[in-house]
């Protein structure tokens, strides 16, 4: 009983969600439910913006910029700062995990030099579902692999087995080296099975492209 209700300190739920985050806009840079990113923070702003999260909700807001004219899109991904620490030349060494996606509805500039933006997550609760989903684990692992291959990457693959199917799903996808509309795309997905359908698109879709621009050589 003690167990349970630790966990529930540390546990995030549908009431627990904050209806005002702070931005932290990251260009090509994905984060879904479940999943692990860390970030290295120097800029002072951003500095600030921890320091003010981690006195309240230690949740921050992990979305991409559209372009270079502070324009965002429209869904990010809610991040709970996890650990971090504070390094000797004054950064800040954080890890996140994914807790929850989000739409942005608006966002206000504060005296600290970062956005704190009015957010919903109200269509997005089932990301909190911690159930298994049934995932083809060695066809989605041999896909990545010949993805990263193609990109010249490795992948642990000793890592990967370890890893719940939730995570997995998760990790590759932050990992791989998408682009930035593929990565919104799957962020996007409406649920865990749409996310693996769009997953698969993408992996197909480059394994192919790459197949196709090889094969007018070897007719030469």
């Amino acid at each position: 009983m003690m167990e349970d209700s630790i966990k529930k300190l540390f546990e995030v739920d549908s009431k627990k969600l904050p209806r005002s985050i702070p931005l932290f806009p990251l260009d090509n840079v994905l984060l879904l439910p479940f999943g692990k990113l860390p970030l290295n923070i120097f800029e002072e702003r951003y500095i600030k913006m921890t320091l003010d999260s981690l006195k309240t909700t230690r949740m921050i807001g992990i979305i991409q910029p559209k372009n270079n004219n502070n324009e965002l899109f429209q869904m990010g991904c809610i991040g709970k700062i996890t650990s971090y620490i504070e390094t000797p030349d004054y950064r800040l060494v954080l890890n996140l995990e994914g807790v929850c996606r989000f739409v942005l509805q608006e966002r206000n500039l504060t005296p600290g030099g970062y956005y704190q933006a009015s957010i919903d997550c109200n269509d997005y609760l089932l990301d909190l579902d911690s159930m298994e989903p049934n995932v083809d684990r060695s066809s989605l692992i041999q896909k990545y692999t010949n993805f990263f291959k193609m990109k010249k990457l490795d992948i642990d693959k000793d890592v990967l087995s370890e890893t719940s199917n939730l995570q997995l799903l998760s990790t590759l996808a932050m990992l791989a080296p998408f682009n930035k509309i593929d990565k919104q795309a799957i962020l996007e997905s409406p649920n865990i099975a749409s996310r693996i359908n769009t997953i698969n698109s993408i992996l197909d879709l480059n394994t192919f492209q790459v197949v196709s621009n090889k094969e007018p050589n070897q007719l030469n």
